[in-house]
């Protein structure tokens, strides 16, 4: 048998594969890095502080994006987290992925406890007694807010007028800005009487009212019996450009405010249908300053007429007419009373239905309610 029939146990057999040897592995050599888990890491750091950008900025309007950025953040927290299980490239980048969205969320729980605490709050403030429509709510003057910078005359505290005996107002300070109106104390249960009239100077069934019953309610006035409170208001001047309603108003404000004894003379000049503008007319403001002259015999104070002319009181009349359309009559019987037009008198609290030129109809109301 030839060498080569034995055959070398280590040499490569006819027909078997050539071998090559191969270096094992260097153990020390840097593993390739996994794309995907670069990839994973580099969008947790993008998401995480896209998040962290998002609450920020929305956590300071209370906005509704909040919320997306505490679901972006717990998107990244996701990704950040597998980026490091799987060991990838950019540790630095998933951690602060992690760290981002962390801060992301933590930034949108706060906000939203804020927001829960501030609606709770508003809530238990539009239920707290005094306010909002609770029986003990103190209205406000609208459409100003509290920081109203709308003024106040003197001796209009309730927002009329209110005549006592010899047809004097009774006197009372400015009230603060901002502040409503404070229904007149009445006295019916010791048998002082009080009339209310509503009135607008362009209305010419106030002037029908006016010159049939004047000469009652002053006849009522010269016993000290009855009080006659006033509330001028503008309720005409929606269809008028010239804004004469709240002018004239605004005169008697005036009047009131500065010479307070020449106030019925005043109103009662107005509602006389000689003086009381057509429609499509108006009377200027150096009409009202010659009235008002004329109702103060001729002794007008010059701060009535440099108040007429520069409509200082304007704004309060406007104010005044929204609040008395949006409230219930004060004093009224009928509690849930409203204003719906001019003239409205009402007589111990009563309202008076009859018609406002009718002296005769007038006087027996009057009568029955005062007995």
């Amino acid at each position: 048998m030839s060498e080569n029939e034995h055959g070398d146990p280590e040499s490569p057999q006819a027909g078997d594969r050539q071998w090559v040897p191969v270096p094992p592995a260097n153990p020390y050599a840097t593993r390739r890095p996994s794309s995907t888990g670069r990839g994973l890491s580099i969008a947790a750091m993008g998401l995480g502080l896209l998040a962290l950008l998002t609450s920020a900025v929305s956590a300071f309007y209370f906005n509704p994006l909040v919320a997306l950025g505490a679901g972006l953040g717990i998107l990244a927290a996701v990704l950040g987290i597998v980026a490091l299980v799987r060991r990838g490239q950019l540790r630095a980048a998933a951690i602060t992925g992690v760290g981002a969205a962390a801060v992301a969320v933590l930034i949108a729980l706060l906000s939203g406890v804020l927001a829960l605490g501030t609606a709770l709050g508003t809530g238990v403030a539009e239920l707290a007694p005094g306010t909002g429509d609770s029986p003990g709510a103190e209205e406000t003057v609208p459409p100003e807010s509290e920081e109203s910078a709308i003024e106040w005359p003197a001796n209009m505290a309730s927002g009329g007028i209110v005549f006592a005996e010899g047809g004097e107002p009774v006197r009372s300070d400015p009230v603060p800005s901002g502040t409503a109106p404070q229904p007149t104390r009445v006295e019916r249960e010791s048998g002082r009487n009080d009339v209310l009239v509503y009135v607008d100077y362009r209305c010419p069934h106030c002037a029908a009212f006016e010159l049939a019953n004047g000469d009652l309610l002053e006849e009522a006035l010269g016993d000290g019996s009855t009080t006659v409170e006033l509330v001028p208001l503008s309720f005409l001047d929606r269809g008028n450009e010239g804004g004469y309603s709240a002018r004239a108003a605004a005169a008697v404000v005036c009047t009131v405010d500065i010479q307070p004894e020449h106030a019925w003379e005043l109103h009662a000049a107005l509602l006389d249908p000689a003086v009381q503008p057509s429609p499509g007319e108006d009377v200027d403001d150096a009409g009202l300053i010659a009235l008002a002259a004329q109702a103060s015999g001729a002794d007008l104070d010059p701060g009535v007429a440099d108040c007429i002319e520069s409509g200082r009181f304007v704004p309060f009349v406007k104010a005044l007419n929204d609040w008395a359309l949006a409230n219930p009559v004060p004093n009224a019987i009928d509690q849930e009373s409203r204003l719906s037009g001019t003239p409205t008198v009402l007589v111990n609290g009563v309202l008076y239905t009859g018609a406002p030129d009718d002296a005769a109809a007038f006087r027996e109301f009057y009568d029955e309610q005062t007995s």
